[in-house]
């Protein structure tokens, strides 16, 4: 069985507003901060997780390295059960922001572009509102938007680059994230993501494993992120032999590492694959060990 390949690196020019969110909170009665506070990250992050118990806290462990860390604005922190809401924001040194937040937020719209991920166990987009950039220094409103039960959580910006706002989404903060839809328990690990083993090694092994039978090798080379929303991935076990392997580092995006792999199956296998494959992977470290988190048949050298 193939697992459809998701939007990772499809650019999608949408024409109708997305249905897969939940409608935006009522308006907020509670009270928000009456003006932006200048705090401490420490301080800023303190007040809202007390202020707010039981939300999605998304702390930033990554931030681009012009970003000042010393000092952030709490710009909104409203105290309502029924909608709560926070923003907090970070200047870098030329002037470009970066903030991160709870709160209603539109999902993709007509004229937007988007790129589909996952964050926190969550389905997620990569927004650039109103349409691709047309330049990589272009003032556009990106924004990486997702949910986690009823709350909409974001992080966006105008400067920073749509690889930067996802190396932050991709490394916040776990604590408190969503369980996996479909959690597996590792039955051999370390026989596909070995420590220690770079990540071409990983994807090498994968396609030794297609057609092998072996499905608990396979899932061993995917991050359980990925396999909580699609285990189906297993299937490729069952998949004709794969020969010819030829896997390339090629670059990386948002802090992962991206890596271009052909082979060629033993007979077709049907449906899309078609016997000669060629397959971008995005792994990252998990437990110590790279595996894959996102696959896909094309990818872009650069997200402006």
């Amino acid at each position: 069985m193939r697992v459809s390949w998701r939007l990772f690196v499809a650019v999608v020019l949408v024409a109708a507003c997305a249905t897969s969110s939940p409608l935006a909170s009522p308006v907020a009665t509670g009270t928000p901060t009456a003006r932006p506070r200048v705090l401490s990250e420490a301080q800023a992050w303190a007040e809202v997780r007390s202020s707010l118990p039981g939300v999605p806290i998304i702390f930033p462990t990554w931030l681009p390295i012009s970003v000042d860390r010393s000092s952030v604005e709490l710009r909104r922190l409203v105290i309502d059960p029924s909608s709560p809401e926070y923003l907090v924001a970070y200047q870098a040194l030329d002037g470009a922001e970066l903030s991160l937040g709870l709160g209603p937020a539109p999902d993709v719209r007509s004229g937007d572009s988007a790129i589909g991920t996952r964050v926190r166990n969550s389905g997620a987009a990569l927004i650039y509102v109103g349409g691709w950039p047309p330049t990589s220094g272009a003032v556009v409103t990106r924004k990486v938007r997702w949910v986690e039960g009823n709350y909409v959580l974001r992080i966006e910006s105008e400067r920073f680059s749509g690889d930067d706002l996802l190396h932050v989404a991709w490394s916040l903060d776990r604590t408190g994230a969503p369980a996996l839809k479909n959690p597996y328990t590792r039955v051999t690990p370390g026989v596909c993501a070995a420590h220690g083993a770079a990540p071409e090694e990983t994807v090498r092994r994968l396609i030794s494993f297609v057609g092998s039978g072996n499905r608990d090798a396979v899932m061993d080379c995917f991050a359980l992120e990925l396999l909580g929303e699609y285990p189906g991935y297993g299937g490729w076990s069952e998949l004709p032999r794969a020969s010819d392997i030829t896997p390339v580092r090629r670059a990386e995006t948002g802090g992962r590492v991206v890596v271009s792999a052909g082979w060629r199956f033993a007979t077709d296998p049907g449906g899309a694959w078609g016997q000669q494959a060629h397959q971008f992977f995005v792994l990252a470290l998990e437990d110590g060990s790279w595996r894959v988190y996102e696959t896909a048949t094309a990818w872009f050298s650069s997200l402006p």
